[in-house]
């Protein structure tokens, strides 16, 4: 007897609806994610220097910190970037203290203390100083002293890596 293939088709061509399979884009997702989460430096450069100032190099080991920046450039004294007072008429005072700086700084105090009470941000008194290579010794200890004497003892100088 000879052999008549049937006619019934074994699987169905048309299923129908086809129903996605998330696990495994989650989970390729995740891995990606992960692998970026670890690939990303958060040591990168937390402090943009200042175009009007050349900073002194060091062989400094520690890693620049978020604070107050104090910009000191040739011709200006300027927190946050926004100016103060002029370096020469700081130059040409008796006072040790720079007034409108002190002022500056106390409305800064003031304003951080306020965010420390209301959403318990810590107040640090943390302030990076940036100084042109050039300006004067006696310029650089006013304008420290003049920090301390304002709830912004803990100050940073700003410099290059030697070598970088």
């Amino acid at each position: 007897m000879a052999y008549i293939p049937s006619r019934i088709k074994k699987h169905d061509t048309n299923p129908g609806k086809v129903k996605l399979n998330l696990t495994s884009m989650m989970d390729m997702f995740t891995i990606i994610l992960v692998f970026l989460l670890k690939t990303y430096s958060t040591e990168g450069m937390l402090i943009q220097p200042s175009e009007d100032i050349t900073l002194p190099k060091s062989t400094v080991e520690k890693a620049p910190e978020v604070a107050l920046d104090l910009v000191v450039s040739k011709e200006w004294i300027m927190v946050n970037h926004e100016p103060i007072i002029q370096v020469e008429d700081v130059a040409q005072q008796k006072e040790f203290l720079i007034k409108p700086l002190q002022e500056k700084l106390h409305l800064y105090a003031r304003e951080a203390k306020r965010m420390e009470e209301l959403y318990g941000t810590k107040f640090s008194g943390k302030v990076t100083i940036q100084g042109d290579k050039s300006i004067p010794y006696r310029l650089l200890v006013k304008i420290m002293a003049t920090c301390g004497k304002t709830d912004y003892p803990n100050m940073r100088l700003v410099v290059y890596r030697k070598g970088e």
